[in-house]
């Protein structure tokens, strides 16, 4: 699609419009019909403005509930204050959890989403600091989070040593978080970081429009998506032996546990992750209600 700029047609990524249609409430079949709807209304899109595109998408969004056009009325407005004022925060949305909790792959669906073009994940910076310090000085670097305490271990001395390995690999990494966050946030980019590096109130003070949030699956759910990690995302670098993975599970959820008491600590959200689409709407209700406190200071 092609819309209007001044005086100039330029293409048009319509998944912006379709990810704030999702954000809403729409499912994705009601957002495809809405988009379908809105560009049979012209013959010649490449004359709209992006402003002829929202007030047709408006105009179609009437048969829909009075939260859905709030929401997506909302959602534009924010967009439109981002593009007017430095003052106006972008949104920096931080997936947090142990491994195999499923924020990696909430958090693919949710760049889409937000349109955000900005995703970094922790275990990205892991890798890229891999290539910085080498495995004789930093052991506890070239590890999975649940294994770094047999290396080097961090933080309150009662706490478990499993918990302390993991603090003290995350340490590594935290510096170099904050700055991506700071980076991102001086860009007036919309973020999704994502990654077990994250602890809760990591990223507290970058900005206004900072939603942390912590994915937690029940006990089952979760032994169940770490022992199929191996077969579901063939990493070569988890073990496919089930007596070793479940004492991993075992590890991992001590951190998983300490992740969740320090959520509670910090008033950082907690998701349940039993369904994918159930997390995704209480993420939606989440992001509405940063994006209102926002446009609320903004105003």
């Amino acid at each position: 699609m092609r819309l209007r700029f001044r005086e100039d047609e330029t293409p048009y990524p319509i998944a912006i419009v379709k990810g704030r249609l999702r954000l809403s409430g729409l499912t994705d079949q009601e957002t495809s019909s809405i988009i379908e709807g809105s560009l049979l209304e012209t013959s010649t899109p490449d004359t709209w403005t992006e402003d002829d595109l929202i007030r047709s998408i408006e105009g179609l969004l009437e048969k829909h509930s009075r939260k859905i056009r709030d929401n997506f009325r909302l959602l534009t407005t924010y967009e439109q204050f981002r593009g007017k004022t430095n003052s106006t925060p972008s949104l920096i949305l931080a997936l947090e959890g142990a491994s195999a909790t499923g924020k990696s792959m909430l958090a693919i669906e949710l760049v889409q989403d937000l349109a955000a073009t900005r995703f970094i994940s922790t275990d990205t910076i892991r890798q890229v600091l891999r290539g910085v310090y080498d495995r004789q000085s930093h052991p506890e670097l070239f590890c999975h989070t649940y294994q770094a305490y047999k290396h080097k271990q961090s933080g309150d001395s009662s706490l478990d040593p499993i918990v302390r390995g993991y603090i003290a690999q995350s340490e590594m990494l935290k510096s170099h978080i904050q700055d991506l966050a700071k980076r991102v946030n001086e860009e007036g980019a919309i973020s999704v970081f994502e990654g077990v590096h994250l602890r809760p109130g990591i990223l507290k003070g970058i900005n206004t429009n900072v939603l942390e949030i912590v994915i937690n699956p029940t006990l089952n759910t979760h032994r169940s998506m770490f022992l199929s990690k191996q077969r579901a995302a063939k990493l070569r670098t988890v073990s496919n032996n089930l007596s070793v993975r479940t004492q991993e599970f075992e590890a991992t959820r001590k951190i998983q546990e300490y992740l969740i008491s320090q959520a509670l600590q910090k008033k950082v959200p907690i998701i349940e992750m039993e369904s994918y689409e159930e997390a995704k709407k209480e993420i939606y209700g989440h992001i509405i209600n940063s994006v209102k406190s926002t446009l609320k200071k903004a105003k």
